[in-house]
C-alpha cells in the first residue's frame, strides 16, 4: 500500500509525532504534511507538534503546526485519517494525539524504532533497519510527487537521525534516497549547517557547562553528565534546548557509551548513545523507555547520581 492509496478521498487528516520532537519527528511529520498539501488539494491537513527547536522552522509548514489537539470525542471522530510518525508507543505520543488516534476513522503508524510493537494503528509501516522515520516514509510516497519542500523535510530528518550520515544506521538505501532528495533541489548545505551544526548562544554556553562537568566510567568506556533544574534556570534553557547535548557528549574519544540526564516534568530524562557494542535500547527498557540499539532514552524518578550508577552497572554487564 502507498500513502496515496491509504488517504484516498479523506477530507480531514491529522498528523502527530512524539513528545519532545527531534529532527526526524519534525521532518517526517512536516514531510507528510507538505506531500498532502501538494497532492490532495481537497483534504484539510493539520500537524500537531509540541515545542521544537527554532532552527527547524526553516521547513515549510513548521510555523503552522499546532501544539495540542482538541481531544474531544467529536473532534476525533471528525478525523478521516490520523498519522503517527516516529513514535513506537502511545505513551510517547505528543500534542494530545492519543485521543485522536483512538477515535479517527483510519490510522497509520510510520516508524523505525526496534521497540515498536507494529500494532498501534490500522496500517503499521515499521522498519527497524531504516535510518529514520523519514526514510520509512519515503518508501511509501510516490517519488514523482515529492516536491522540493517535502524533500527538504525528509532530508532534515535523515540528517538528524543519522548524525549527518555518520551513525551505523546509515545504509545504501539511505544514501540513494538522499541522492534523490538532492536531485529535487534541496538546499542540503543550508539544512545541515543551520539545523545540525549550529546552536544558539545559550545552547552553546549550557553545552559547554555540561561538557565541563562530564565524568568517565568503566575505565573510560562511558562518558556521562547531568544538569540540575537550578542550573537550567541559571542558563535560562528549556528541555528542547538540551535535546542535542548528548550528541556532543558522545564525541569524547575512546568511549563506547554516552549518557546525559536532564530534568523534564519533574523527572530526569535519560539520553543514551553507543558506538559499536552496547545495546542502549535494552538499557532504556530498564527505565520504561526504548528506542534503537545505538540511540535510546527513558525517564527516571531517581536522583541523577543513582540513575547513572544503575546505568553504569547495566553497561558493564553488556561489556
Amino acid at each position: 500500500m502507498t500513502i496515496d492509496e491509504f488517504i484516498g478521498e479523506a477530507k480531514q487528516v491529522a498528523i502527530f509525532g512524539h513528545v519532545r520532537p527531534d529532527g526526524d519527528c519534525v521532518g517526517s511529520t512536516l514531510a507528510l504534511y507538505n506531500y498532502i498539501l501538494d497532492n490532495f488539494p481537497t483534504a484539510e491537513v493539520q500537524v500537531y507538534l509540541e515545542k521544537f527547536p527554532e532552527s527547524y522552522k526553516i521547513l515549510n509548514g513548521a510555523g503552522a503546526s499546532l501544539p495540542l489537539f482538541d481531544a474531544t470525542p467529536a473532534a476525533s471522530a471528525n478525523i478521516d485519517v490520523a498519522f503517527l510518525l516516529d513514535t513506537p508507543s502511545f505513551e510517547r505520543v505528543g500534542a494530545g494525539g492519543v485521543a485522536c488516534l483512538q477515535g479517527a476513522k483510519k490510522t497509520c503508524n510510520i516508524d523505525h524504532h526496534i521497540s515498536n510493537p507494529k500494532n498501534l494503528c490500522n496500517w503499521n509501516v515499521v522498519d527497524a533497519n531504516a535510518s529514520s522515520a523519514c526514510e520509512v516514509l519515503y518508501t511509501v510516497l510516490d517519488p514523482q510527487k515529492i516536491s522540493v519542500r517535502t524533500a527538504s523535510c525528509l532530508y532534515l530528518g535523515i540528517v538528524h537521525d543519522t548524525g549527518a550520515f555518520k551513525f551505523s544506521s546509515t545504509g545504501k538505501r539511505t544514501m540513494e534516497i538522499v541522492g534523490d532528495l538532492i536531485d529535487k533541489g534541496v538546499e542540503f548545505a543550508k539544512i545541515v549547517n543551520e539545523t545540525y551544526y549550529t546552536r544558539t548562544y545559550k545552547e552553546t554556553l549550557v553545552t559547554g557547562y555540561v561538557m565541563q562537568h562530564c565524568k568517565m566510567g568503566i575505565d573510560g568506556k562511558v562518558v556521562y553528565s547531568y544538569i540540575s533544574p537550578e542550573t537550567m534556570k541559571d542558563f535560562d534553557v528549556t528541555p528542547v534546548e538540551l535535546s542535542n547535548v548528548i550528541d556532543v557528549i558522545r564525541e569524547v574519544g575512546g568511549t563506547e557509551v554516552a549518557v546525559f540526564l536532564y530534568p523534564v516534568n519533574g523527572k530526569y530524562k535519560i539520553s543514551l548513545r553507543s558506538n559499536y557494542v552496547v545495546d542502549v535500547n535494552a538499557i532504556a527498557k530498564e527505565f520504561g523507555g526504548g528506542g534503537h540499539t545505538r540511540a535510546a532514552g527513558g525517564d527516571t524518578d531517581l536522583p541523577p547520581e543513582e540513575a547513572i550508577e544503575k546505568i553504569l552497572g547495566l553497561v558493564e554487564k553488556q561489556l
